[in-house]
């Protein structure tokens, strides 16, 4: 497919005199020529493929993930005829698509594209209910316990979405179309659905972490194959002074005395599957997910120790442990399980609802 980029030149002041300058022209004739294109990148029709969204992506753009020569079939969806409507915003604007059109380009921005089709499936289903929870919320009918009726509703997002062709994007809308319009509710109301890259070898406990008996589907589940994955193990050093630097700017109070173990001046907390709670000193408290953006961990489920004036903090897995396990969903995939029962197995007492 070809490719037409286009670069954006200000026009510089008019230049005196009587003479046209031709360059100036012939820019002025260029820019009008491309001008559908430029309207047609930033706000096109949001029937066809989503073109922005969130994800890892800092500028807000849209990420391209080539697979192939020829360019992806568009994605149709008659944006008159759709249910459910997101309005992505990014850098560029604000762009409308249907939800399935939305969850065909935000799909391969949240796993690893390589996996097995049912794990890909379980994904598209779990990206499908956090939209949902996103419109009941909004409708702002959850204080009353009830969800709203199922009707024409906008969801609200800043979302970075990847486009992609080939056999990746066949992949995409296979997953989206076979789950079409499914979701988890918990007691009629559309779940928290939270995912994650790997285990540390079980998930956690939604109402444990919370602290709330509001999140009883979110329960702890082996994943005894997260030990394979390359990104199991992770480990860094840092010295005591940086380290001691970190902790007082999450907590100024912190001290450190010369002589004191590492043991003496912290304790952690932990839930049952091991992941840090709360990292605790006499002077305050840090929560384990704040310590770990700080210190970028792949997991709060870490060791530490000193060594030679530095600080050796190891963690197992990948993300926060909450809810569904990409890495372990795929290694179920892998034994044939399709994706209803991954799902069933992450989450507790869920129903699979439908929009339509």
């Amino acid at each position: 497919m070809k490719k037409l980029e286009i670069m954006k030149n200000g026009i510089k002041g008019r230049r005196s005199g009587s003479r046209p300058d031709y360059r100036d022209v012939a820019a002025v004739l260029l820019f009008i020529f491309l001008l559908p294109y430029i309207v047609s990148f930033f706000f096109g029709n949001a029937g066809s493929e989503g073109r922005e969204g969130e994800g890892d992506n800092a500028e807000g753009g849209t990420e391209w993930i080539k697979n192939g020569e020829a360019g992806p079939e568009l994605f149709e969806e008659d944006i008159g005829k759709a249910e459910f409507i997101v309005c992505n915003t990014t850098a560029a604007g604000t762009e409308k698509m249907p939800l399935e059109t939305y969850l065909v380009s935000r799909l391969p921005s949240t796993i690893n594209m390589e996996y097995e089709m049912e794990a890909l499936k379980a994904q598209a289903v779990v990206l499908r209910t956090e939209m949902m929870r996103l419109y009941y919320d909004s409708a702002g009918e959850e204080q009353e316990g009830k969800a709203p009726p199922l009707q024409k509703g906008y969801i609200y997002v800043e979302s970075n979405l990847v486009k992609t062709d080939g056999d990746i994007y066949e992949k995409c809308k296979e997953a989206v179309s076979s789950t079409r319009g499914m979701y988890l509710a918990y007691e009629g109301y559309p779940i928290n659905a939270p995912y994650f890259a790997v285990s540390a070898g079980a998930t956690r406990n939604g109402n444990e972490v919370f602290g709330s008996e509001n999140y009883k589907y979110l329960k702890s589940v082996v994943c005894g194959r997260d030990f394979t994955s390359e990104d199991y193990i992770h480990s860094i050093r840092i010295s005591k002074a940086d380290f001691l630097e970190k902790m007082q700017e999450l907590c100024p109070k912190i001290v450190w005395e010369e002589g004191e173990a590492l043991e003496e001046v912290f304790s952690l907390r932990r839930d049952r599957a091991g992941y840090v709670l709360e990292i605790r000193s006499e002077k305050g408290t840090v929560t384990g997910e704040v310590f770990r953006k700080a210190f970028s961990l792949n997991s709060s489920c870490f060791e530490w120790q000193e060594e030679e004036g530095a600080i050796i903090i190891k963690s197992k897995g990948v993300g926060h442990g909450l809810g569904f396990c990409q890495y372990g969903a795929n290694e179920a995939a892998k034994k044939g399980s399709d994706y209803i029962d991954i799902l069933n197995y992450f989450f507790s007492e869920i129903v699979i609802e439908k929009t339509e």
